[in-house]
């Protein structure tokens, strides 16, 4: 195994990779993704806010996105289609790893999926955003149309609208952690889901590795939607701000350090198990199942 690392090299093949991955025709799901967010959860949150005739926070959008039971399980699937391709290794591609080395090549594969994963969440993030800037507030409070809501109208208030941003949020938290720990969560879930299929493609099993993550979005999701205990096993639920608070009681249910810890152990160890494996991949194999 090459003993040399240039991270010149490693970056040129993330960097050209990110370009085919940008161009790649099915990234018109994600546009598809944006649409259905908005359709979903911003456009409810908007008609609540004029229907209380006060203005959202800007970063609420956002936040209610991210801390949807049902989209927790959409965005991470549609990240995971868009990826589901890499790693791979081409005809091309097995010359320059011939080039290139298997260190760098790994190294590469790891900062495209950082790239990717960043990516997404800005998208994600412009998307929720910037629709509604020139109508909203920016500060670091929650509007009157979320916390008052309930009050205004208690008829209404078992509405899905009413209960996209709730209690366990504005509550406990300001919009700016909540957006900005969404945020962080959510890109190393999406990083780990990374990690795990780089982990199989190492060991000659790729499909194996797009079925595990599969099932680690569906179960982790189940349980969060039901707050299983089981969930915190789980990335999903480390990455919904409400499930760390109950509705009234400061004390958190799980502390924000250990749901960022979980995902930073979880994503050595994998990158850790995947490094060591690389010097035995068989990439004629793998080149051959392309």
């Amino acid at each position: 195994m090459e003993s040399k690392v240039f991270f010149a090299k490693s970056w040129s093949i993330a960097f050209v990779e990110y370009q085919k991955w940008l161009n790649n025709p099915r990234m018109i799901i994600l546009l598809c993704a944006i649409v259905f967010m908005w359709n979903f959860a911003i456009s409810p949150l908007v008609s609540l806010s004029e229907e209380m005739n006060s203005p959202l926070n800007a970063l609420e959008p956002f936040i209610a996105v991210l801390n949807s039971k049902f989209l927790c399980l959409i965005m991470p699937a549609v990240y995971l289609f868009l990826i589901s391709d890499y790693p791979r290794l081409d005809k091309n591609g097995v010359f320059v790893l011939s080039r290139v080395g298997r260190v760098n090549w790994f190294l590469g594969q790891l900062n495209f999926f950082f790239l990717a994963a960043f990516t997404f969440m800005s998208i994600i993030f412009i998307g929720s955003f910037l629709p509604i800037i020139f109508d909203s507030f920016l500060a670091n409070g929650w509007s009157v149309a979320v916390t008052r809501y309930e009050i205004s109208f208690p008829d209404k208030s078992s509405s899905f609208a009413a209960n996209l941003i709730t209690k366990e949020l504005y509550n406990q938290v300001t919009p700016f952690m909540a957006a900005s720990m969404s945020f962080l969560t959510t890109f190393l879930y999406l990083f780990l889901l990374s990690a795990i299929l780089l982990l199989f493609y190492t060991f000659n099993l790729k499909q194996l590795g797009s079925v595990t993550t599969i099932s680690i979005i569906a179960i982790g999701s189940a349980l969060g939607i039901i707050k299983a205990n089981a969930m915190w096993c789980f990335p999903m639920a480390h990455t919904m701000i409400n499930l760390h608070f109950t509705e009234y009681f400061k004390k958190p249910v799980l502390d924000f350090k250990y749901s960022i810890l979980y995902f930073l152990v979880l994503i050595f160890l994998l990158i850790s198990i995947s490094f060591a494996a690389i010097k035995r991949t068989n990439f004629v194999v793998v080149s051959e199942n392309e």
